[in-house]
């Protein structure tokens, strides 16, 4: 097993509870973070990611991307701050972000949404092979970063099976 994992999970993320669900989830980590809204408490982040995909100039039915970085053994907390804040800034030029430190499952994880919707109306949306480029670059620095460790990049088909 991989030191580390990335991890693309499954799903069209299509539907219109799509933002609420994930943002959601990641919202109840232990620690949260991210790119692209304001902590303005009229405005959600839920609905700071809906407003790219309203003013956004393209189509596009998938509304949001969700992956996780899992671990092996136990990570400190500001080391994973530290990483989740520099993952999410490799998107933050065109996408919104949101991230989570999630400690449920024993070994620490961060989670990540990025919005497919540019927050600038001309950028097309972060299509399927754009997202794989993404996470092929993030996996290549992360080798670079830790060249001691295993760094594998998973794919999850919808029958839940790895790629």
């Amino acid at each position: 097993m991989s030191d580390l994992q990335i991890i693309n999970f499954e799903g069209n993320y299509d539907n219109e509870d799509a933002y609420n669900r994930v943002l959601g989830y990641i919202a109840q980590k232990k620690y949260i973070g991210g790119f692209g809204f304001s902590c303005m408490p009229e405005i959600s982040v839920v609905e700071w990611f809906r407003l790219s995909e309203f003013y956004s100039n393209y189509p596009c039915s998938r509304k949001i991307w969700h992956f996780a970085i899992t671990f092996q053994k136990e990570w400190d907390s500001r080391s994973l701050i530290s990483m989740a804040v520099w993952v999410c800034g490799i998107f933050r030029e065109k996408y919104q972000s949101l991230w989570g430190v999630d400690y449920s499952q024993g070994t620490p994880h961060l989670h990540f949404a990025i919005n497919s919707f540019s927050y600038h109306p001309d950028i097309p949306p972060l299509s399927e092979t754009e997202m794989h480029r993404y996470l092929e670059d993030l996996q290549g620095r992360l080798q670079q970063l830790y060249p001691n460790k295993t760094i594998s990049l998973i794919f999850k088909e919808k029958d839940g099976s790895y790629v």
